[in-house]
């Protein structure tokens, strides 16, 4: 089920008639395959598809004009080849987990980045770039930190660059509610840490899908500007929990554990591979901190793009439900292969070729902005 935002009308190249090309780097992920549906509503503008996994995906190609090509965000050359000729590029690349020594948060986060701002400025083009609610240079997170050092960077090689912060990002395919909903299905109760405090403004990811499409479709106006978008409801982690259950059909007690007791569990947790019950120490530092949209008015929001968002509970039952609470795991990566360090080596080359004034004005603002 897909649910329209109601967007003010703006010009988009179906009303212009001006062909554009859109280049969506990770647009096999989550969010990707509904940004591609988005742009596929517009006749005129020809859609591209990069990321590492090249899947083949016919619920999007039989939608219209899509092209899926191999786009690795860590490596520059990948990422200008399959930017080449772009008039809009939005970059969804995001990863929870390192796979090190290549797809470690600096280089994806931060000098992935790097490289799809430089290829934006080389090609004229206007960039989109998702980051996240609490990207933060001080943070001693290293996902947090390097979000926010992405953004430097951005603005730095491509000032006009549009920078949209969500919350969390809900849809059928989400590693948010389903991961809870399926833990129900396991665990006699489902925990929360520090009495479920922490707050979280969950935003539908076809209302993200449509938000991207009409700052696309609007470029003068947002240039340069930075959004934070949630959804209608601010909900406290235990209220998420109970939104769960509730909507997948559910019943278990919900339980508060401290903070150290998750601690613990994410010392161990964390050295195995990823699965289902995998959580990490930083992932708990950083629930312990609010998600939601900032009260800075310098900030844009939602409401400056005229969409209205789906509440959750209008959303979350279609598929907690019918679809038997599963999800498929879409944080696959392909194996490394006997290339890998040739690949290493072109990412510290392109770290050694960086302007040392881009370098040297994120390390200024380091020490600015670090706290006492």
């Amino acid at each position: 089920m897909f649910h329209v935002g109601r967007v003010s009308s703006g010009r988009s190249s179906l009303l212009t008639g001006i062909p554009r090309k859109v280049v969506v780097i990770g647009g096999s992920g989550f969010i990707g395959k509904y940004v591609a549906k988005a742009y596929i509503q517009d006749a005129n503008t020809k859609i591209q598809l990069g990321s590492r996994h090249h899947r083949n995906n016919e619920d999007v190609r039989s939608l219209g004009n899509v092209l899926e090509v191999g786009s690795d965000i860590t490596s520059r050359s990948d990422v200008l080849r399959s930017c080449e000729g772009a008039s809009v590029i939005v970059n969804l690349v995001g990863i929870m987990h390192e796979r090190p020594p290549k797809y470690t948060f600096e280089n994806v986060h931060h000098q992935g980045a790097r490289n799809i701002a430089l290829a934006a400025k080389e090609n004229n083009a206007h960039l989109i770039h998702i980051s996240a609610i609490g990207a933060d240079v001080n943070s001693e997170v290293p996902y947090a930190r390097t979000k926010a050092l992405g953004e430097i960077a951005i603005r730095e090689t491509c000032p006009d660059a549009t920078i949209l912060r969500p919350s969390i990002v809900f849809g059928p395919e989400d590693d948010f509610f389903n991961r809870f909903a399926k833990l129900a299905k396991f665990l006699p109760f489902m925990p929360v840490f520090g009495g479920g405090k922490s707050k979280f403004q969950p935003i539908y990811v076809w209302d993200v899908a449509m938000a991207i499409l009409h700052i696309s479709d609007h470029p003068q106006k947002f240039q340069g500007r930075t959004f934070e978008i949630g959804g209608p409801t601010v909900y406290t982690y235990k209220e998420i929990m109970k939104l769960t259950l509730n909507q997948a059909g559910m019943r278990r007690p919900i339980i508060s554990l401290p903070w150290s007791v998750g601690l613990v569990q994410g010392f161990f947790l964390e050295k195995l591979p990823p699965n289902l019950f995998t959580i990490t120490r930083d992932q708990l530092k950083l629930l312990q901190k609010d998600n939601i949209v900032s009260e800075d008015p310098n900030i844009l929001k939602l409401k400056d793009l005229g969409i209205d968002p789906a509440p959750a509970e209008r959303i979350l039952y279609t598929y907690l439900r019918k679809h038997e609470i599963t999800t498929p795991n879409k944080r696959t990566h392909r194996p490394f292969n006997t290339d890998v360090e040739d690949e290493i080596r072109e990412i510290k080359k392109i770290r050694e070729e960086t302007p040392k004034h881009a370098l040297d004005k994120e390390s200024e603002y380091q020490k600015l902005h670090t706290k006492k």
